[in-house]
């Protein structure tokens, strides 16, 4: 699984992609949210935490735990700087069996990006755009909205905090 750290970096990136999708949607009914814990289909106790998340009814969980994924259009991770390749295959197909509509992977160590889409048997998603920090990325419906990755920090830049060291 990946986990949470307390990577400057990470936060940043975190921040900056929460900001410009929160503006993008400002009039929309769908709500942006950090660390909201989404169901999984194994069990009551089984969820998976995305970096962020949009979904339909905005705050309305209040503590009645995890969201269902169907509510949910879209979550962002940001890969971690120590995960493997593993790792991250396993939290996209983790996601796609949830049948959460699309996965942002947003990846600090090589400056990249993966949009993954239409999640489908047997746990996978069918569909994949990827691009280079930079390059905007275009959300799928409802959000149909550009992501700017331009000026994303990546691991290791100058300006990073001390806890990227």
């Amino acid at each position: 699984m990946l986990s949470r750290t307390d990577c400057g970096t990470r936060a940043e990136v975190v921040r900056r992609l929460t900001d410009d999708i929160t503006r993008h949607l400002a009039m929309s009914p769908l709500a942006v949210e950090e660390a909201v814990p989404v169901a999984m289909p194994q069990g009551p106790d089984d969820y998976a935490v995305p970096d962020l998340a949009v979904r339909t009814g905005g705050t309305d969980r209040g503590h009645h735990g995890p969201v269902r994924p169907e509510g949910v259009h879209l979550v962002v991770e940001v890969v971690p700087r120590t995960a493997v390749t593993p790792e991250l295959a396993h939290k996209r197909d983790w996601y796609a069996v949830a049948g959460v509509r699309a996965l942002l992977l947003v990846d600090p160590r090589h400056g990249t990006w993966a949009l993954h889409g239409d999640p489908g048997p047997p746990g996978s998603y069918r569909h994949a755009v990827t691009g280079k920090f930079g390059v905007d990325v275009r959300l799928p419906e409802p959000l149909d909205c550009p992501v700017a990755t331009g000026g994303l920090p990546e691991y290791g830049d100058s300006g990073a905090a001390p806890t990227d060291r």
